[in-house]
């Protein structure tokens, strides 16, 4: 474990910074270290405390005596920038960012990338408008990306809901490296980025847009692919997957593998249920081939069979849901979206205090999850190791701001812990892959659970 955690927040980096930031500019009560204490260790109240609350926190915990318009003074962007500054380094020195304990001979890393959105006051409107309409006025949109084989996180960031996923997987292609596998929502995957993907030497794994025309070469003439007729054959040759080379795009320019797969019939009714009723209550009548595409669920990948197979594919792709249940612990756990009317530096102080606290627990868990697959062939509960993490953040500030030796002995004493009460319990139902049924010979799914949170 030595060096692992080594100096993540000394008293000196945290000052430098601060100055650095211009958060601290001359002599002051309140230094880089105090308000990082107040804000990241107190940031579970933070939603719910006023002014005066902090003021009163201060003192007790600090000794300084500070006005309410004092503080809120300090709620600049000079202060949001320290914030932002100091996740920053923490995500440049990440713990784990050499250590994988999921072996992958095909892909150098499988990045997994969503966002999660929450509502803020409408006062802040200008500067995080929501999606418009009857919709909410003031919505923020956090992006967030890791690598499933290192717990390496590629991206965080604090965006407006307008500025959609679609722009950022254009913006963000310069984390893409050779040898990676993306898997993301079809809401990334766009022609534009999907051919950014592929330019990296890079490959991809996605759902295909709904709307989206598929093209086969017949003849030296492309043909737009016929799923009502797919379909028919399917159901009539009890023909469950299939796998066709095509073409997508305005132009046909990007050559991809198309999986398809046949949906059971009952759950092929209950999405036509809903569909139809979506369809009723905007007045819209459901095409043919609409209907045909229902009955199938679809995926493109760039990747040649020796990488991903259809027997593989979608229990590949299940791996991007492991994100949804990353923000379920982000909201339920850390309460992230739990925010009142605020000034923006303010609010966006809890955000980024939040992210930081969020990282933090995510290394401990990520490493001590490491430690317990490696050495105990055991898998961890990341939502049992948050939510013992989340109540402990007087240890964590004693680890990652005060002492390395008291960082060891943390971390040991929560290995010890994790070992026994913070296992994953295998739930009835879930399958149980064997090591070779993912990439050849690899454990990717982990006993049907994927080391799910």
């Amino acid at each position: 474990m030595q060096g692992q955690f080594e100096n993540h927040f000394n008293p000196e980096e945290i000052e430098k910074l601060a100055k650095t930031n211009k958060f601290v500019q001359r002599s002051s009560k309140l230094n880089g270290c105090t308000f990082l204490s107040l804000i990241l260790f107190n940031s579970n109240s933070l939603h719910e405390q006023s002014l005066n609350d902090l003021t009163i926190a201060l003192n007790k915990k600090h000794g300084i005596d500070i006005s309410k318009q004092g503080l809120d003074d300090r709620f600049n962007e000079y202060a949001v920038q320290f914030l932002k500054g100091a996740l920053e380094n923490l995500l440049q020195q990440q713990l784990v960012e050499k250590i994988s304990f999921r072996n992958c001979e095909e892909f150098r890393r499988i990045l997994i990338k969503d966002s999660v959105c929450f509502q803020i006051d409408e006062s802040l409107a200008e500067y995080y408008p929501g999606s418009g309409g009857s919709g909410s006025k003031a919505n923020v949109r956090i992006q967030f990306e890791y690598d499933f084989l290192s717990g390496h996180i590629v991206d965080l960031s604090l965006n407006a809901f307008n500025e959609q996923d679609a722009k950022d997987s254009v913006l963000t292609l310069d984390v893409i490296h050779n040898g990676d596998l993306i898997v993301r929502d079809l809401a990334y995957m766009h022609l534009e980025a999907l051919q950014g993907i592929v330019e990296k030497i890079a490959d991809f794994l996605c759902r295909l847009n709904t709307q989206a025309k598929v093209y086969q070469e017949q003849d030296g003439t492309m043909i737009e692919l016929d799923f009502p007729a797919i379909v028919k054959a399917m159901r009539k040759y009890n023909i469950l997957q299939t796998e066709e080379m095509v073409f997508i795009g305005k132009n046909q320019e990007l050559e991809v593998r198309l999986f398809i797969y046949l949906l059971p019939e009952a759950a092929y009714l209950e999405r036509m249920r809903k569909a139809n009723n979506t369809a009723k209550s905007k007045g819209r009548q459901l095409s043919k081939k609409f209907k045909a595409r229902n009955a199938l669920n679809l995926f493109i990948t760039s990747a040649p069979e020796e990488l991903i197979s259809i027997e593989t594919a979608w229990k590949i792709y299940t791996l991007r849901w492991q994100i949804e249940l990353t923000f379920k612990v982000w909201k339920s756990l850390c309460k992230i979206d739990k925010v009142k009317k605020v000034k923006k530096d303010r609010l966006e102080c809890y955000i980024w205090s939040k992210l930081l606290l969020i990282v933090l627990c995510w290394q401990v868990a990520w490493f001590t999850g490491m430690l317990l697959r490696r050495h105990y062939g055991k898998n961890l509960s990341y939502f049992k190791a948050f939510k013992t993490l989340m109540h402990d953040v007087i240890a964590l500030e004693k680890i990652f701001i005060h002492s390395t030796l008291a960082a060891e002995l943390y971390l040991v004493e929560f290995l010890i812990l994790s070992s026994k009460k913070h296992l994953l319990e295998k739930k009835k139902g879930c399958e149980n892959y064997s090591p070779e049924v993912l990439f050849r010979s690899l454990t990717i799914l982990e006993n049907g659970n994927l080391v799910a949170i």
